[in-house]
């Protein structure tokens, strides 16, 4: 079946137009950003912008590559304005052999990138690295290349790395060619080739022209972004059965470190606690904690999606983290050292011990714990130097609690 194509036009269409500024400013956003976060990451003070940089660029990558396709189909329905007709026979053919390029490498060079990370490998290393379109949702890697043996996802790195960056400078060559040819066209040749792919009122254009300039400050605006606070949405805390103390609401455990040199400040937002605790009968007394992982929260989107994931916490194979008091001793004026280990990915880790204070029907048990990442086994296939997560973090419990009646 034959399908039905337009006759041409005197000048492109709206919808190309939108298309053609919208594509070309991505691309040309993307290559400044690829080339600097690329130097970026080798440098420590510049290693926490270059990761948003590198969200940022897979989004725009992707991005591209949905437009050009959208881009594609246009064309293939829609004659674009004829060349003049003053054009040499060798112009029109380079013209031709350009766009045709652009077409090519609009869909080649992020092709490349998406399966260069999908990979999930980095030089020597693994790169355990999701991406997040924008920060809205994840992105599935190609071809399930992340499962594949260690040696074929390096070997597909390097090769699916190099295709990328040849990919890139074949652009920015390409680039250059076009524009010059343009201006050409505008400036010496004095034909509509150019007008022909520009808005066509002045109002039009200067609104474009805002719109391109508000998506940079965008771009900018995404990168030097500091991350956010740990999201304070709902939060399910309560207690383990057998507790003789109710946690109080305004309980809550968090969790502190670095990532590339910026600190991040999160919480669990569901756990629960089983306290029993009688000062005439601390053999007799406990404090019981079960944490659920995939709570937790810091505000920032790549580490929420990264977190649940098999090299962290992994959430479908050990759901929870939990403590346990081993002794409970007291050191007077109504405080007790609270001992106990703390089990995660069914590592028990030794910790120091947290302060219990109790008065009468109320009970308080704060304090920092510190955790090795290494004793606990996160982020110890890609990260396990940190050089970019610290190497430990610091685990901070506040929880009120309230006796219950008959308890």
């Amino acid at each position: 079946m034959r399908i039905p194509v337009a006759e041409s036009a005197t000048r492109y269409t709206a919808v190309a137009i939108v298309l053609h500024w919208a594509i070309a400013t991505a691309i040309i956003a993307n290559l400044a950003l690829g080339w600097w976060m690329h130097r970026a990451f080798e440098v420590e003070a510049t290693q926490a912008p270059a990761i948003a940089a590198f969200q940022l660029h897979k989004s725009l990558g992707l991005t591209v590559l949905a437009l050009s396709l959208l881009r594609l189909a246009w064309r293939l329905l829609h004659r674009p304005p004829p060349l003049p007709a003053a054009m040499r026979d060798w112009e029109k053919l380079a013209a031709k052999v350009t766009h045709g390029g652009f077409y090519a490498l609009m869909v080649a060079l992020p092709l490349s990138g998406w399966l260069y990370v999908s990979t999930q490998w980095r030089e020597t290393a693994p790169l355990n690295v999701p991406t997040l379109w924008f920060g809205l949702f994840e992105v599935p890697h190609l071809c399930g290349l992340n499962e594949t043996a260690p040696a074929e996802r390096q070997a597909l790195a390097a090769a699916t790395f190099r295709a990328h960056l040849w990919l890139a400078w074949s652009m920015a060559a390409l680039l250059a060619l076009h524009v010059g040819a343009a201006l050409k066209h505008r400036f010496v040749n004095r034909d509509t080739v150019l007008a022909n792919m520009l808005p066509a009122t002045t109002s039009a254009r200067i609104a474009g022209a805002a719109a391109i300039l508000a998506a940079i400050a965008g771009l900018v605006f995404a990168v030097v972004k500091t991350p956010g606070a740990a999201d304070a949405g709902a939060a399910a805390i309560g207690d383990l059965p057998g507790a003789t103390w109710s946690v109080g609401a305004d309980s809550a455990i968090g969790f502190s470190g670095t990532h590339a040199g910026t600190p991040f400040t999160g919480r669990f937002t569901h756990w629960r606690a089983g306290i029993r605790f009688d000062a005439g009968d601390l053999a007799g007394s406990s404090v019981t904690a079960l944490v659920e992982t995939a709570s937790a929260r810091d505000g920032d989107a790549l580490h929420e999606e990264t977190l649940p994931q098999a090299e962290w916490f992994d959430v479908a194979k050990y759901p929870t983290a939990e403590f346990r008091s081993t002794a409970i001793t007291p050191r007077g004026d109504g405080r007790f050292d609270l001992h106990g280990t703390l089990t995660i990915k069914d590592r028990p880790l030794a910790l120091a011990p947290l302060m219990l204070t109790v008065t009468d029907a109320q009970l308080l048990i704060d304090g920092r714990l510190t955790i090795s990442r290494r004793d606990a086994n996160l982020g110890m296939e890609s990260d396990p130097n940190g050089d970019y997560v610290s190497p430990e973090i610091a685990v901070d419990v506040r929880v009120s609690a309230a006796r219950k009646p008959g308890g």
